[in-house]
């Protein structure tokens, strides 16, 4: 009879306090609204179906199935299918205090194709909706050790230089809260003393708060939505600037007009004429 033992070196174990916020399924389609955005956590994408690309730092990258990708905290990106006929699908889901970096390297995002182990990845992506759809007795336990498994999966099946690291500080609820609050309501009126009174955190300390888990003050991270939504209408619509003006929230015309220009470097006008120049190129 033998007997073989094995010892786990504890002083090896890393131990991460991430927490995993949501996941969900999404196909592009003709109502998808594609406005670059940004999260104070990572995000990480599986392509199920379909072709496209993901906007990400003013890249372009070209997306397939089977294509994991993943996006570090406080990077802009948003994602867009090629053609209806061949429409983007993805699973996607967002983790808090966790990024992923390369020795020696802080990275924006990386993208993996995991084509030829796609059903062992949708294995680990499905029990994790099933967990948090069922949620059942210590289903957060559950998604936790599964999350770690699949995480420790990419990190085994990629580069041996990928690492899996917390981020200096968990993101704040109320910051969290207040970013929500913009992106759903970023046409209406909204100062800080509305964000204040909706947070109870006295204004001053609010954009301390929000600047340092952002990288951008409330009302500048409130333009840059307004301007990125001017834009998908400025190349997507045949509103004039003056309805596009009141569209996104704006007081008047030429305040829009001056604060579109300090984002982009150009007038609405040329940004639509432009925009109007390469879809014409394209076609």
């Amino acid at each position: 009879m033998s007997n073989n033992t094995y010892l786990v070196d504890e002083k090896n174990i890393t131990n991460l306090n991430f927490e995993l916020i949501y996941i969900s399924k999404a196909k592009y389609g003709s109502d998808w609204h594609s406005t670059p955005h940004v999260h104070p956590f990572t995000e990480l994408f599986f392509i199920t179906k379909g072709h496209g690309f993901f906007e990400i730092d003013r890249q372009n990258i070209a997306v397939a199935e089977g294509d994991l990708i993943i996006i570090n905290p406080n990077c802009y990106h948003t994602e867009k299918s090629v053609n209806s006929s061949d429409a983007l699908e993805y699973i996607v889901f967002g983790i808090n205090n966790l990024a992923l970096e390369e020795a020696h390297n802080t990275l924006v995002f990386k993208q993996f194709n995991f084509d030829n182990k796609k059903h062992e990845i949708l294995y680990y992506l499905n029990i994790l909706m099933e967990e948090l759809e069922e949620k059942k007795q210590n289903y957060e336990l559950a998604c936790k050790s599964i999350l770690t498994l699949f995480l420790i999966y990419i990190t085994r099946n990629t580069s041996p230089d990928l690492l899996i690291t917390e981020t200096s500080e968990k993101l704040n609820v109320e910051c969290l809260k207040i970013k929500n609050f913009i992106d759903s309501n970023f046409s209406q009126d909204i100062n800080l003393d509305l964000l204040s009174n909706m947070t109870y955190i006295n204004k001053f300390h609010l954009v301390h708060l929000f600047t340092k888990q952002m990288g951008i003050s409330p009302i500048n991270y409130l333009i840059k939505k307004r301007i990125e939504e001017s834009k998908n209408l400025l190349t997507n619509t045949n509103y004039s600037v003056k309805d596009i003006t009141s569209i996104v929230g704006f007081s008047n015309s030429s305040y829009f007009s001056q604060m579109f220009k300090k984002v982009t470097g150009t007038s609405p006008r040329t940004y639509r004429n432009n925009a109007l120049s390469a879809k014409e190129i394209l076609e």
